[in-house]
């Protein structure tokens, strides 16, 4: 990081305190004597900013304009120290309302400036007081120094230059002028100059605070005096005990010089001095961050950048802790929202090119490293990163180039050896990249060529070779528990169970908290068929780290595998998230779960929970926004899509989100400008070419729904989705035979079950029902085990009233998926009806498979009721009410059965709210009839 960019992400960190010292004042100011005169009250207030006492001011003034809000001088005097204490947003609230008071121009100005400037105003600040001339030379000087400074943050450096020197001319000597000239003179690479201009104001003023901060930034960075720049900041702080910026300066270079233990004394004096100040907030998330504490440093950066959105080190920051927790898509955002701020940022470009690699946007990782692998001095790491891409993207030529480059400048570093082996991995060169990996793994104390070593050796399928590189492993790291899990994962897979089963305990024993281990154990008691076990083993996990999201959620997929009710899992998503709020996965999962169930207004109340939790993360504002359109609040999720697409303006699935919502509101226009939008940042996305295609349709024209699917033939010749848009826009024309030969081409391509539903609903569709027979007997005969299709032929004889037919359909989906609650309920209905016995045997199962069911239970209650288990089958069909107490057949059923013992009160009961439906029920004759026989 240059010195001028840290100089202004430093400033952008002073752009405001933060609530908590604003609540601070308040309180303060309720506990103090607020007696005495105005004049009295203004006179102690100067008193104790000539101490300074700035924090006793601010109560004193504002016990003044209590007494009298209109006093310009108390609403001046309390904006300039708000300002001087880093607080420029209530500055400039007391400064504009000073200046509607009549405070003098000379005053006021130059603090209105300066604060504008803290708070990210530059244009502002320019287009305001560019042309203007104050009458006093020292008030001139100060206005036209901070215009200066904002020429300089819109990179106008020349006019910087010149207000900095018309400053100088109006007030020679002027400190914070020669200040501006230094950063000017460090932005030309001038070092010599700027300290001249550093050493001139401290030689008139040997305690200034910026000059000594800025002084010692530039001895450290540029002259790489680490002695000077530590006794430049030391001295500021002989003068200026509590200078937040000589004490974030000094531990800028404490971690740099990663002497943390010195840097965590300098710390607590700057928690004393400012706790709540962003700065010290950064800071506690450095400490997290070196400390691989990366849930703190979302909290904490969160925290920040709630008041400073844009401030370059924290979105970095925040950015670089998302991405060590694979949240790939959040720290997409973070990093190129940082990158945009100062594109300068190294570390930042690189960071977001591994992103973008881990996401499969390698075109994109090319298009970030760009402006610097173009330079004749393009530093090694980008070089690296750009031949990993290159390699993703399929091009050998321009990946090689890439490498050499990289190994020319770096001739010796592992990390770009290994880069180049995996390289010639991927292109299948695996002897000569598996011999330099050892070479690599042998001579070099990291392991990341050693695990490129094992994937190496296990992807030729080599788990001999990839044991011997594990023992290789185990000897760097031996503390660790990652060689033997991945032993395990080996042994696993040559089917050595016990010598599995035993290094993933050895794991464990060295760390216990270790899951990945945890959940292989589980694993292999789901496969041997031992669920209990593996709930124990996660049980008692959980007793020892009864936080772990990972265990929990692992407790949520058992218990839902297991037969165990919706409520229970459900409550164990919610205790995860309970005990892991910031944690976007246990959120995720129970919004998913509520989606897949339909259960749109429950997942909208945990969206929205998410949200509150973790307000600035994208998937969790995606679910959010897919939550509100299943709640059927089209106008919501509008926002919540426009939102995420100009916090990620080249994702393509935040446009077709969009047009969703748009199509939910029956906005067509503002639909078609969505998918428009997704095709221009991705031309082959085919979701958007169908969503146009619909439209058109919907707009009565077929024609032009038609190109579309011809275009998405062409584009894409081996692809089914233009066929199957074809066959659709066919079939709405009641075209059936084009409709049929597009699903024939479909399946051409794609051994689909739905494509092969779709032609069979055509073929009889259009009175090829001898065709559509014999498609169905030839696709089960080459498809034996396809209970899609096979499900389908099920229902379509159910709805043809062929009960054996159907029954032995269903049957035919249970010897494939054993399972399937819904064809074992299906067949224990059928037995039903045509009273064959087995189907209470049959209902049972189905409920044990998916409990909580209404449907499922109603097919009990049947089951119960045919075997004359009334009492029984009263209870299910209660149950069943109480889980869709919407659907009229359920209690109309239950009244039945309280007929057939003879509860005529009860049965009456169940009848009369039925009658209140009218015509909507259409049994309204039946419940007449024997509400008249009761």
């Amino acid at each position: 990081m240059s010195i001028q960019l840290q100089s202004r992400a430093r400033i952008g960190l002073r752009r405001g305190l933060t609530g908590v010292c604003i609540a601070l004042f308040s309180l303060a100011l309720l506990g103090c004597n607020s007696g005495g005169s105005e004049a009295d009250l203004m006179a102690s207030a100067k008193a104790l900013l000539s101490k300074p006492d700035a924090k006793g001011a601010v109560i004193q003034l504002k016990n003044v304009l209590a007494k009298n809000p209109r006093s310009a001088e108390a609403r001046f005097l309390l904006g300039k120290t708000l300002l001087e204490m880093g607080d420029p947003v209530a500055a400039l609230v007391e400064l504009r309302k000073a200046q509607e008071l009549q405070s003098v121009d000379e005053q006021v100005i130059p603090e209105l400036a300066r604060g504008m400037l803290l708070v990210g105003e530059e244009a502002k600040v320019i287009a305001q007081y560019g042309e203007l001339s104050l009458r006093e030379p020292a008030a001139a000087a100060d206005l036209k120094t901070t215009l200066s400074s904002a020429y300089a943050v819109k990179d106008d450096l020349d006019k910087a230059r010149r207000s900095a020197a018309e400053a100088l001319r109006l007030l020679p000597g002027y400190a914070p002028a020669l200040i501006m000239q230094a950063r000017l003179a460090v932005n030309d690479r001038d070092f010599d100059g700027a300290l001249s201009f550093l050493n001139q104001v401290l030689g008139n003023e040997a305690g200034n605070e910026r000059a000594g901060v800025l002084k010692g930034e530039l001895l450290w960075q540029a002259k790489a005096d680490a002695t000077g720049a530590l006794a430049a900041f030391d001295s500021v702080l002989a003068v200026h005990p509590a200078s937040i910026s000589a004490l974030t300066a000094k531990l800028n270079y404490l971690f740099q010089q990663k002497k943390l233990d010195v840097a965590k004394v300098e710390f607590e004096k700057l928690k004393q001095s400012a706790p709540n100040h962003p700065e010290t907030l950064f800071f506690e998330a450095q400490f997290a961050f070196a400390n691989r504490d990366y849930k703190n440093v979302r909290e904490l950066a969160d925290r920040i950048l709630k008041f400073m959105p844009d401030n370059t080190r924290v979105l970095e920051l925040a950015g670089a802790s998302e991405f060590h927790m694979q949240n790939f898509l959040q720290a997409e955002a973070l990093l190129a929202r940082a990158l945009k701020n100062s594109p300068r940022q190294l570390m930042t470009r690189q960071l977001l090119a591994q992103t973008y690699m881990r996401t499969a946007q390698p075109d994109k990782a090319v298009e970030v490293l760009m402006p610097v692998i173009e330079t004749p001095k393009a530093d090694g790491a980008s070089l690296t990163l750009a031949g990993e891409a290159y390699l993703q993207l399929g091009d050998s030529r321009r990946s090689d180039d890439a490498f050499k480059r990289a190994l020319k400048m770096l001739p010796g570093d592992p990390r770009i050896r290994t880069s180049v082996a995996v390289a010639q991995l991927s292109k299948g060169n695996a002897d000569a990249a598996l011999i330099e990996l050892e070479s690599i793994a042998g001579s070099s104390s990291g392991a990341r060529a050693d695990l490129a070593l094992i994937n190496g050796r296990l992807r030729k399928n080599d788990l001999v070779g990839a044991l011997k590189a594990i023992d290789a492993l185990e000897k760097k790291m031996p503390e660790q528990p990652l060689p033997h899990h991945l032993r395990g994962r080996v042994l696993l897979a040559q089917q050595d169970n016990a010598g599995a089963a035993k290094n993933f305990q050895v794991a464990l024993a060295k760390n216990p908290a270790y899951f990945p281990s945890l959940a292989s154990l589980a694993g292999m008691d789901l496969a041997a068929d031992k669920p209990e076990l593996a709930r124990r083993r996660l049980a008692d996990f959980l007793k020892a780290n009864p936080k772990s999201y990972q265990a929990l959620l692992a407790m949520a997929e058992l218990e839902s595998r297991t037969g165990a009710s919706a409520a229970a899992v459900t409550a164990t998503l919610k205790n995860a998230i309970q005990l892991n709020p910031s944690e976007p996965s246990p959120h995720l999962l129970l919004i998913n779960r509520l989606l897949g169930f339909g259960d749109g207004k429950a997942a909208l109340v945990a969206a929205q929970d998410a949200t509150a939790a973790l307000p600035n993360n994208l998937e969790v504002m995606d679910a959010l926004g897919r939550s509100q359109m299943a709640a059927g609040d089209g106008q919501r999720a509008v926002s919540t899509f426009k939102k995420l697409a100009s916090q990620q303006p080249k994702n393509a699935r935040h446009e077709l989100r969009l047009a969703d919502a748009h199509m939910l509101n029956k906005d067509h226009e503002q639909a078609a400008r969505a998918w428009k939008q997704a095709l221009v940042l991705q031309p082959d996305n085919n979701v958007a070419r169908r969503g146009q295609a619909l439209l058109a349709l919907i707009n009565k024209r077929p024609q032009e729904a038609m190109t579309i699917a011809q275009e998405m033939q062409q584009r894409s010749p081996k692809d089914s989705a233009g066929f199957v848009l074809e066959a659709e826009i066919e079939a709405d024309r009641k075209n059936w035979t084009a409709a049929a030969s597009a699903y024939k081409a479909v399946l051409q391509r794609s051994r689909s079950p739905e494509a092969a539903v779709r032609l069979h609903v055509t073929l009889n569709a259009g009175g090829k029902s001898t065709e559509a027979d014999r498609m169905a007997a030839d696709w089960l005969k080459e498809n034996p085990k396809d209970s899609t299709f096979r499900y389908y032929l099920g229902d379509l004889a159910l709805g043809q009233n062929d009960l054996g037919r159907a029954e032995g359909h269903y049957r035919g989906v249970l010897e494939v998926q054993p399972s399937n609650a819904m064809a074992m309920n299906n067949v224990a209905w059928l037995l039903v009806k045509q009273q064959k016995p087995g189907a209470l045997i049959a209902a049972e199962k189905a409920n044990a498979l998916l409990p909580d069911s209404a449907p499922l239970l109603d097919t009990l209650s049947m089951a119960l009721e045919a075997e004359n288990q009334i009492p029984k089958a009263i209870e299910a069909q209660k149950r069943a009410i109480a889980l869709e107490p919407n659907d009229p057949m359920l209690p109309l059923r239950l009244a039945k059965l309280f007929v057939k013992v003879g509860d005529k009160p009860r049965a009456r009961a169940e009848l009369e709210p039925l009658v209140k439906l009218g015509e909507k029920f259409n049994a309204q004759a039946e419940v007449t009839a024997m509400l008249k026989a009761l």
